[in-house]
């Protein structure tokens, strides 16, 4: 195990793997301990790491699986934690923008929350990660214009599921 080799994945990967977890978890807290746990694993695994193919979409696989215990884990818990209420509340904001805020950051996970994982993954990886449409495919070991096609249905949904509630809740 190359030392060097995993500090230069770890600088240039980590913010990614961050961003996609925090994307589909909402826990800032949380995601940054997944995101080292990511990497935790990696190094663990090292050995069956094939240089042939991108480090980004290893740590993308990985990063899914810790996600997928993590939300298997939280499924019975209810409450969101103390740190998460403190981090939302800021002086640049009213109090009427954090309530705003809150309601449509819950409006758009709950949203994303019923997509299929398969649309779900790309949104995340598109979304939080910044990923081309190729790189996507290449992490799920699908094509590009399959992923596409993927992100393009799953952001009409989530934009016809966002009015609907919206429409609800800031109209009716």
């Amino acid at each position: 195990m190359d030392i060097n080799v995993l500090e230069q994945i770890y600088k240039k990967y980590y913010k990614n793997i961050y961003n996609y977890i925090a994307f589909r978890i909402n826990n800032h807290f949380d995601a940054e301990e997944l995101a080292n746990t990511v990497f935790e694993k990696a190094i663990a695994s090292w050995e069956r790491y094939n240089p042939a193919k991108p480090a980004e979409a290893w740590l993308i696989t990985i990063a899914k699986n810790t996600v997928t215990d993590y939300l298997r884990k939280q499924s019975h818990r209810n409450h969101a934690p103390l740190e998460e209420a403190e981090q939302v509340a800021t002086r640049d904001r009213q109090p009427d923008q954090v309530v705003l805020l809150d309601e449509q950051n819950r409006d758009l996970m709950e949203a994303v929350a019923g997509l299929k994982p398969k649309e779900r993954q790309v949104i995340s990886l598109r979304f939080a990660t910044d990923l081309s449409y190729t790189e996507i495919a290449h992490a799920m070991g699908i094509t590009g214009a399959h992923a596409r096609l993927i992100a393009h249905r799953a952001l009409k949904k989530l934009r016809k599921m966002l009015e609907e509630v919206w429409h609800e809740e800031y109209v009716c």
